[in-house]
Order: structure tokens, then sequence, then C-alpha cells
């Protein structure tokens, strides 16, 4: 997570609005999207990590008892893999803004990444594979800590190398 907010100040902190906003295509989202989407995401979790980290969490009857907790996991973690095999579509509370973004989303995105570091630094990882929790975008859907933390991380990377990929494209404004 570190690497990964040094590498995106490193790429794409000295861009303006307008290239962290262009779009290949308008089907495609921007580097600010894409970034902004990572926080979305992250950010929803905050809330049952904090319980966790203060020792305050008690896993629900449908957490304890799930007989699809392990597939849901696996299946998520194998989904959100940084190489895209496969495009998803994000559940609607999981999707960026389609305004533009102003650029103070890269400062936004480094204060993030350190929040999150906190967060990653206080938990009991030692216990993550049998602590569950729900998934912020369905309530039926529970896997382990340890899954939603690899999921977090490659889900970063993933829209990372979109990012990337957006600064590369044919057309990117210089």
């Amino acid at each position: 997570m570190r690497k990964a907010k040094e590498w995106t100040l490193s790429e794409f902190g000295s861009l303006n609005g307008g290239q962290l906003n262009w779009k290949s295509d308008p089907e495609n989202w921007s580097i600010a999207q894409c970034l902004e989407h990572i926080v979305v995401v992250d950010t929803l979790y905050f809330p049952v990590f904090e319980k966790i980290s203060e020792g305050s969490y008690d896993m629900s009857f449908w957490e304890k008892w799930s007989p699809f907790s392990t597939g849901f996991g696996r299946m998520l973690v194998n989904q959100m893999n940084e190489k895209v095999t496969r495009k998803f579509r994000s559940p609607r509370s999981f999707r960026p803004d389609t305004r533009p973004i102003g650029p103070e989303v890269i400062t936004r995105f480094s204060k993030h990444q350190d929040t999150l570091i906190q967060f990653v630094e206080k938990l009991d990882t030692g216990h993550a594979e049998k602590i569950r929790i729900t998934s912020p975008a369905s309530r039926l859907v529970t896997y382990s800590l340890a899954d939603a933390l690899q999921m977090l991380v490659q889900h970063q990377y993933r829209h990372l190398n979109q990012a990337l990929r957006v600064k590369n494209s044919n057309g990117f404004p210089g």
C-alpha cells in the first residue's frame, strides 16, 4: 500500500485536471475516476476495520454460519486479480462520480492510503481467516478479513494499472 501511494504520486502527481479527467472513450474511466473508485470502495470497509481493530466487532449470525463465506472470498480474490482477464461492472455504490474530479484527488488518494495503512497495522491479521465480514455491496455476501484485505490490495493495483493504461493511451493530452 505504501508502494501504491508512492507510485501513484510519482506517476500521476504532476498531471493537471484535464489530464486526470481525460478518457480515451466515454465508456472508460479516467485516471481521476480510477483513483476515486479506489477511495470509495476502500472507505466502505473502514467502519468494520475500526470495530475489529478496537476489539468491538461481533460477527452476525450469517457471518458466523454462512456456508458460502469461503467460496465468496476465493471468488472475489480471483475476480479482483490485478491482471484483468475479465471486466466487471462495479455496483452503483462503488462507482466514481461522472462529473470532472479535481486534481485534489491525488492528495485525497494519498491521505486515504495513509488511513488504510493505519487500519491494516492495527488489525489482528493473525486471526484474519477466522474473522468474517459482510460485503458493503451485498448483505448476503460474507468472507474472511484475510480475503477482504487481499482483495482490496489487488483491487487497488487493478485500477492503478487501468489508470496507467489511460495515461499511456493514444491521444492522451501531453
